[in-house]
């Protein structure tokens, strides 16, 4: 690895709003959390937001920058009225960070699921394509199109996933 790898590398392990590579092998789970769920329980009571969704490095690591700051001003200020209003506020930050993470943690799952099925479905357009333009006659194309239609009526099948592959069927025309 060269030098520019190895600094980014330890950047992406410092900075708590990029996945880990745990919740990029949990995908599937995370992404069949509830985003609101998530944030209402990890605003609340952050330790029940940690546990639904059983993930917490990068919570910590934000905990850990919010005590940095609050130690670093700490030192910087003596004790009096100001610093406490500011603690709160800081700690109410540091909330608010934890749980915008752990929301965005569901939001990124499910992207990545929807990304992962959707390159899926363009292998097997093409796949069908590829049949369509070297074995099928017109008359077939057509049949195609009327059992493509009753299936999109009978809702076997997303509006999306019907445009896509009647596209194919007429382009094979």
């Amino acid at each position: 690895m060269n030098k520019d790898t190895l600094e980014n590398q330890s950047r992406n392990q410092c900075n708590p709003f990029i996945p880990t590579k745990r919740d990029i092998a949990r995908t599937e789970e995370l992404s069949s959390k509830n985003a609101v769920l998530t944030g209402i329980l990890s605003f609340i009571f952050l330790p029940a937001g940690l546990i639904y969704l059983n993930r917490g490095i990068n919570s910590l690591k934000i905990l850990g920058y919010v005590f940095v700051v609050s130690f670093t001003f700490s030192l910087v200020t003596e004790a009096e009225g100001n610093s406490k209003n500011f603690s709160n506020l800081l700690g109410l930050i540091g909330t608010g960070a934890i749980t915008a993470e752990q929301v965005m943690a569901v939001n990124k799952a499910q992207q990545r699921l929807q990304k992962k099925s959707s390159s899926v479905l363009a292998y097997s357009f093409e796949k069908n394509e590829k049949k369509f333009s070297d074995s099928e006659t017109k008359q077939e194309a057509i049949n195609q199109l009327k059992q493509l239609k009753e299936k999109y009526e009978a809702n076997e099948i997303s509006e999306e996933e019907f445009k896509l592959k009647k596209q194919i069927v007429l382009s094979s025309l």
